[in-house]
């Protein structure tokens, strides 16, 4: 926890601080282990929250001594149950949709019913009323922008690899490789989430390395929300990405592709066409492998 002297410095403008974005990835004891890009480093706990396994997290650096804030997107505490399939609901939020097991098995949700979603996990639990939802209160600055904001992360159902001349998939790392078709895949969530006249704030895009040699990927956009066969594809763009969230290529970039994969866009999903000899990680390795972090206003 912060000491009492850290806080009273931090208050006076007494000390030197700066922010980090790393991924959480266990513990040590009742410090947590974060990585940021090849470092592993122990982290002093702030709150009482614990992170999942991969999660990013806000960290703050207070002369020198590191704090473990919280996490870099929400956490909702309810939901609408969009569909039901076998122990999992997906989850309809303000913040995105997830895929979550439920819980009493003797009382399962079904299509429409809200329920009450708890972390980390997250799981959720049918409730017997449906709360009210508090009005929004107007902008004290009288100001009004276009648009409530809204903010999502999507995470990769499937990924991997097919021959360019055949669909075969033969791995589940995708590969930027003059004889491969690397590509994620997100179901039907991002379409199901960002509507048609939703406008575009930004879109960022996580990667993860196995190995990176030769030219820059060529990322495109295709047209599948399952591995099937090969997918139609949108034209490549070179962009030699750096690991860890990043803007794909630039604004307008992140613009086109926000575009073509919310509700009423052509794509589905995110690929690679060419270039190098490049592995990603495997959802197995790095479940954020091709996790989307999307905001927009609607």
């Amino acid at each position: 926890m912060l000491e009492a002297d850290a806080i009273r410095r931090l208050v006076n403008e007494k000390s030197r601080v700066a922010t980090y974005v790393g991924r959480y990835v266990g513990n040590d004891g009742l410090s947590a282990l974060v990585d940021f890009d090849d470092q592993r480093l122990t982290v002093s706990f702030l709150t009482g929250f614990v992170p999942q396994t991969n999660e990013p997290v806000h960290i703050w650096s207070i002369d020198g001594s590191l704090f473990l804030v919280g996490p870099t997107v929400p956490k909702p505490g309810l939901g609408v149950v969009s569909t039901v399939s076998g122990d999992f609901a997906s989850v309809v939020t303000d913040f995105g949709t997830f895929s979550m097991p439920y819980g009493p098995p003797s009382d399962p949700p079904t299509s429409g019913d809200t329920v009450a979603i708890t972390w980390p996990g997250p799981s959720c639990m049918k409730l017997s009323t449906s709360p009210e939802t508090a009005p929004v209160p107007p902008d004290p600055s009288g100001g009004g922008g276009s648009g409530q904001m809204h903010s999502a992360e999507f995470r990769a159902v499937q990924a991997g690899s097919t021959d360019r001349g055949a669909p075969r998939f033969w791995t589940d790392q995708p590969y930027a490789s003059n004889s491969t078709f690397g590509l994620w895949f997100y179901g039907p969530q991002i379409k199901d989430t960002i509507p048609s006249r939703a406008e575009f704030v930004s879109l960022e895009m996580f990667i993860s390395y196995r190995q990176r040699e030769g030219d820059a990927p060529r990322f495109m956009l295709h047209s599948d929300q399952w591995a099937a066969g090969i997918p139609s594809m949108s034209d490549p763009w070179t962009w030699d990405a750096p690991a860890g969230w990043q803007t794909p290529v630039n604004t307008e970039v992140a613009r086109a592709w926000f575009n073509s994969l919310k509700a009423g866009g052509d794509r589905a999903g995110i690929g690679l066409n060419q270039g190098g000899y490049n592995i990603f990680s495997s959802l197995a390795q790095d479940g954020l492998s091709g996790a989307l972090r999307i905001q927009w206003r609607s």
